[in-house]
């Protein structure tokens, strides 16, 4: 190997593209009145001559649901240092993102469709996200 690749700054590099290849999703989750769920799965943080990777942040692909469909949708993590701190923006009414765990969950409310955004923060400090689409479609006869 050529000492170009052995310095620390291109092995930084390769390890957080690896990173986030590894947290990559694997399809859209889509399913009418099925529960969402990430794809991905959070591997651990990988040290380079000490320092700690920045997180990267699963992206769990676009969500289709009903309007009135409880949903579960599991954010993952990997890299930083842990724990992590969760947020979200522009969650469809009804649903919320626990901080400390990254499970949006709740009971999707009006229709339409958002354009969300995850922010997880390590306990360092350095911060992550993902963007993705969540659409919910009204349901012509919901109760029956």
């Amino acid at each position: 190997m050529s000492t170009a690749l052995r310095t620390p700054r291109r092995l930084a590099a390769l390890t957080i593209g690896l990173a986030a290849l590894l947290v990559a999703p694997a399809g859209p989750a889509l399913g009418a009145s099925q529960t969402a769920t990430a794809t991905a799965t959070a591997t651990a943080a990988v040290a380079v001559d000490g320092a700690v990777a920045a997180p990267v942040v699963a992206n769990p692909g676009n969500q289709v649901n009903f309007q009135w469909d409880a949903v579960r949708l599991q954010m993952r993590a990997a890299g930083g240092v842990t724990p992590y701190t969760w947020s979200a923006s522009n969650l469809h009414l009804g649903t919320t993102i626990n901080p400390s765990t990254g499970l949006i969950s709740g009971v999707t409310r009006g229709s339409g469709t958002r354009t969300v955004t995850v922010t997880v923060r390590d306990a360092a400090g350095a911060t992550a996200s993902t963007t993705f689409s969540w659409r919910v479609i009204r349901d012509a006869c919901p109760r029956c």
